[in-house]
């Protein structure tokens, strides 16, 4: 840590690189049954700063200008990778990060009893891409599902075994990120970036979990940008009728499940999302 320390000190490293240095030693810390030596960033002056109440989220306008766009572009120059970025993008509605986008094995997937298995990379060829190779289970509503099997479909037509039209999924994300920048050279359109599609699923995955409960037009902080968290609070405890406690602890089992599919280690990542 000591050594960490000094490299973001020295700038060699910013605060988002020695976060995700912590994350994988805290994995390893898990899995060896050691969480009693569970590292916190804060201890040494490293967290992440994050304003947790600004709206990260693409708009659905923003997301469609920049998947027709990419259609355009296929259309145009036959480049495959265009098609299979667009439903890269697509995915992500699944609470898939980019990487995950591009590298889940969905021609391995049974998505009948919807719900979407990502794996770790024990079993050559298997490794679905998961940020410190963590796997997860993730819950499909009938519109995930479908734009996962239209990307399989897409896959099978094309032969491809993955979204990735790379050599590595290094060089995948690479391009990505060019395309995007592209993609805002070229257009005037509502900003777009990969992921606030995770935002926006994490935000409207708030949102469908109370209306489930019988509470309609709940959002969550982030989405509606209140930067007083005693204030948002008080606003949405009014706006369900609940006591304080029962208002806690049914949010607290939201925030919980979203994390769970949105594959964190930490709820209190989940939170710099919905704020």
């Amino acid at each position: 840590m000591i050594n960490l320390k000094e490299k973001h000190n020295t700038k060699q490293l910013s605060s988002s690189a020695i976060n995700s240095h912590i994350s994988s030693l805290n994995n390893i810390l898990k899995y060896v049954e050691k969480q009693e030596l569970h590292i916190k960033a804060s201890d040494y002056n490293l967290s992440r700063k994050f304003n947790d109440s600004e709206n990260k989220e693409n708009t659905r306008e923003s997301a469609q200008k920049f998947k027709e766009w990419l259609n355009k572009k296929y259309t145009e120059t036959g480049r495959i990778g265009y098609k299979a970025l667009q439903h890269a993008v697509n995915i992500q509605s699944v609470n898939l990060r980019l990487r995950e986008s591009l590298a889940v094995k969905l021609l391995n997937k049974d998505l009948s009893n919807n719900i979407l298995q990502i794996t770790d990379k024990k079993g050559a060829g298997k490794w679905d891409g998961s940020k410190n190779t963590r796997p997860r289970e993730i819950k499909l509503s009938e519109e995930q599902k479908m734009v996962l099997l239209e990307a399989r479909d897409f896959l099978k037509q094309n032969r491809l075994t993955n979204l990735n039209t790379h050599k590595t999924l290094k060089a995948g994300k690479t391009w990505a990120q060019n395309i995007l920048k592209k993609y805002r050279k070229e257009t005037n359109n509502p900003y777009f970036h990969y992921h606030g599609e995770r935002h926006w699923q994490a935000h409207q995955a708030y949102k469908e979990s109370w209306q489930a409960s019988g509470y309609n037009n709940i959002e969550c902080r982030a989405r509606l940008e209140i930067s007083d968290k005693k204030e948002w609070m008080a606003q949405m405890i009014q706006q369900t009728g609940l006591s304080r406690a029962e208002f806690i602890k049914i949010e607290r089992e939201i925030r919980y499940s979203i994390s769970q599919s949105l594959g964190h280690e930490r709820i209190s990542i989940t939170n710099r999302y919905l704020g």
